[in-house]
This record gives structure tokens, sequence and C-alpha cells, in this order.
């Protein structure tokens, strides 16, 4: 009995009364059956779903949904669309308070990158993106350790070993130290190796907290 009343479970139409409703700016459509852990008050949608965020326009769709409202939003293999770009990831959680994205499996496309692939990123709400762990990207041709991208000013610091390749032109950075800015103009990337120190200053910390 005292299982019974730990987990609800919520037939498909009365969820589409119940979860249709926003919590915390977002709309949740489950795919499925959910349940509902009343002593937690998390919202478990084993067969996945979708939740859209009406006021940015942000759009996750994954085969495994676990949330709480004004918390956390947890998900595998998932797909987000968002303004940043879009997203597929093996794995995901999105905290509300700090409002960051982590993700597992990554893999990146958006207007300055048209594939990109890494073993882990994170997303801040100041539209930074941080990608680590076998970054590598066609177009342009990349492949680092770590890359730092600013959306908002359609610039990228790849920092560690790197290799670039744009037409004839390959650049190569072998040191833990190396650095390397992709400035994004007119559908064209300049790479730059000499760093301006009010960008590095700017984007270098955000690689600390992935």
């Amino acid at each position: 009995m005292d299982g019974m009343k730990r987990w609800l479970v919520l037939l498909p139409l009365l969820l589409a009364v119940v979860l249709a409703s926003r919590f915390a700016g977002f709309e949740v459509k489950p795919r499925g059956n959910s349940e509902l852990d009343i002593g937690t008050g998390v919202y478990t949608l084993p067969t996945g779903g979708t939740i859209t965020d009406n006021k940015s326009g942000l759009v996750l769709e994954a085969r495994y949904i676990q949330y709480r409202d004004g918390d956390f939003i947890r998900a595998r293999e998932a797909t987000l669309k968002s303004r940043e770009g879009d997203f597929s990831a093996a794995s995901l959680e999105y905290q509300q308070k700090p409002d960051t994205l982590r993700m597992n499996g990554v893999r990146f496309g958006s207007k300055q990158f048209k594939g990109i692939t890494a073993q882990q990123g994170l997303l801040f709400k100041e539209d930074v993106l941080v990608l680590k762990g076998e970054v590598r990207s066609s177009d342009p041709l990349l492949e680092a350790g770590l890359l730092v991208v600013d959306t908002s000013k359609d610039q990228a610091l790849v920092l560690g070993a790197f290799t670039f390749r744009d037409g004839a032109t390959t650049l190569r950075g072998n040191r833990p130290d190396s650095t390397l800015l992709l400035n994004f103009e007119g559908g064209k990337v300049r790479a730059i190796t000499r760093v301006p120190p009010e960008v590095f200053n700017r984007l270098r910390p955000y690689a600390d907290k992935l």
C-alpha cells in the first residue's frame, strides 16, 4: 500500500489535461504514461515525450524524461532545438538554478558549425557553449580537446592541442596551452592564433566549469 501511495500512475488521457499546463515556462506532452513520485515531486515519463518552452521556443524531445517543477529536467536519447542551434545527446540534464544544460554524447549544429561532436557539453544562459573531449567538426574542419563557443558574438575559442583546416591551410597547436580563435562572419571563418586578451579572459573561465 505504501508503494501505491508513493507512486501515482497517470493515464495518457489524464496527462493530456494535467501536464499540458505550463510549469516554469514549459509545456509537457508525454508520449505515453507517466509516474509521479508524490514524496519527491519528480515526474517520470518512461516512454518519453516533448517539453516546450513557449517563451524561448526551446523544444526538447526524448525517449525518457524525468523532471521536477522549477528544479530540473533529465532526458536520455534526446534532441533539443534552441536559439543557439540544434543538439542531440545520449543524455542531458537541465538545472533551472543555475540556468545550465549539461550533455553527454553531444552533437551540435548551428550557423557557426554545420556538425560538431564531443563527449561532453555545457550550455550557459549567456549563450556560451563549452564542448569537451574528442571535439570534431566537419565544417569548419576542426579537431580539438576543448572548445568554447560564444553563439551571440559568433566566436569560438579553442584551448589546448588542435588541428584546424581551411582549404589548403592547416593550423596545428601541439601544446596544452595552445589557443586558436575562430571568428564567423558572412558564412566564412577566420582563424587567429594570437587571441586578443579581452576575448581570452572573457571565454576562458567557462572552460573550467566543465
